[in-house]
């Protein structure tokens, strides 16, 4: 009997995966647990198993294609027993007709219309692309259009569109024109060399045209949720690291040899973050439309920079973790993640996130909260600058931190208070380092 592999829930909010790679081939044998499929979610790259022993009969999905959660995309014959053999067969007249020569009456060129069944992700492309179904020749099987079909009858639009674009020969001029050109005064200067056109100036405007697909498609149809989704507000405040910058100058080659990894400021700001959620703990919460939910728990996300797109890993259970384990789970989560080697609940359950732009040399910026959360903390580079301090002006590690929260539940001056006690925290570590657990 035949088993059906199909996308699998891949968790919340996630309702489609694009096929990175098949690890099997039709024909293959197949153990239980032995991956079969790479697939891509905005948030992760997962390996569905096989979940029987048996004999690949039927790949339905190629690499790139983009497939909704409980979509079949393989099927196993299960029990070790061979796939039917597929006896060879005349063409069918769709496929025949494929390769006759086409006209305008052609039953090929008619299935690129409405009525010939599409995958979703291939009808999505043709939106994407603002194509007419009908104007499309399908080469799949009986005639179906493909992603690759959509994507040539795209380039296909372009080179036409290009080539009417371009500019059309100037007419010849006429003797009498000539003539009257001829006996016109000269403005040109004999003193001055005549205009030519450089290089440089010539009409250059090549463009390259790809698919919004996989992490980066994901991640925009995310950030636009959220933005149609929360009343975002984001408020800034200073914060004098010096202190914290002097404290780490001491311990951080002691901590690099003890325990294998660099000392950032991450797993301060990060426990600083937790201390304060506790005093306001609508910013450790979630809406829905008819009730707030506060959370109890502490998972501070953390946004780590990667090339296919950002992703945020989650430290679960903060409040109960010393900085030292912040600080090697941190270090963890962010080499996995830029190797794509995250679980899934690594990515998941985040109630707080930090997003450090200030790595990249950023001075500030207004972050968009990662839903369903409510607020989202953004830091920026830490610089020596002159402060006024006691009348005094004096040099201190400074940094700018940007707050962006929910304004239907959170109100400014709670925003406000719950920023200048976490920045308080970090400017006198000693109040932080008293409430560790």
């Amino acid at each position: 009997m035949s088993f059906e592999v199909v996308v699998p829930q891949m968790g919340e909010s996630v309702l489609e995966g694009t096929i990175v790679e098949w690890k099997i081939k039709e024909g293959d044998k197949v153990k239980i647990n032995q991956p079969l499929v790479e697939i891509m979610t905005d948030k992760i790259n997962i390996e569905i198993p096989a979940e029987v022993d048996g004999v690949v009969e039927k790949i339905l999905a190629k690499p790139g294609d983009v497939i909704p959660v409980g979509k079949l995309i393989c099927t196993i014959a299960a029990d070790g027993s061979a796939p039917a053999v597929k006896a060879s067969a005349p063409e069918k007249p769709a496929a025949m007709a494929a390769k006759a020569p086409q006209t305008a009456a052609a039953p090929v060129a008619a299935s690129g219309g409405q009525n010939v069944m599409m995958a979703p992700a291939v009808r999505k492309l043709i939106r994407e692309y603002g194509l007419d179904p009908s104007t499309i020749n399908g080469t799949g099987p009986q005639g179906r259009i493909t992603e690759d079909d959509v994507r040539k009858a795209a380039l296909a639009r372009s080179a036409v569109s290009s080539a009417a674009s371009a500019p059309a020969a100037a007419p010849r001029p006429t003797a009498a024109a000539t003539a009257a050109r001829a006996e016109a005064p000269s403005l040109t200067s004999p003193d001055l060399p005549k205009y030519a056109p450089s290089a440089a100036s010539a009409d250059d405007r090549t463009e390259e045209r790809v698919p919004l697909a996989g992490p980066r498609k994901m991640i925009a149809e995310h950030m636009v949720k959220s933005i149609r989704t929360a009343t975002h507000v984001t408020t800034f405040e200073d914060c004098d690291f010096t202190t914290l910058v002097e404290y780490r100058k001491k311990i951080k080659d002691q901590f690099q040899q003890s325990y294998g990894v660099s000392l950032t400021y991450m797993p301060f700001i990060a426990k600083a973050a937790v201390e304060a959620l506790k005093e306001f703990p609508a910013l450790n919460a979630s809406l829905t439309e008819t009730e707030i939910i506060y959370k109890k728990y502490y998972n501070i996300g953390m946004a780590v920079g990667r090339d296919s797109g950002l992703i945020v890993p989650v430290v679960r259970n903060a409040d109960k973790k010393s900085i030292i384990d912040m600080a090697l789970e941190m270090n963890d989560l962010g080499l996995r993640a830029r190797t794509d080697k995250l679980k899934l609940d690594e990515v998941q359950g985040g109630t707080f996130t930090l997003t450090n732009a200030g790595m990249y040399g950023a001075t500030a910026s207004t972050p968009i909260i990662n839903q369903p959360q409510v607020a989202i903390l953004g830091i920026h580079k830490i610089a020596e600058k002159p402060v006024v301090k006691g009348g005094q002006i004096v040099i201190r590690h400074m940094s700018t931190f940007g707050l962006s929260f929910d304004h239907r539940l959170i109100d400014g001056h709670t925003a406000v208070q719950f920023l200048h006690r976490l920045i308080g925290y970090l400017e006198d570590p000693q109040l932080l380092l008293l409430r560790l657990r």
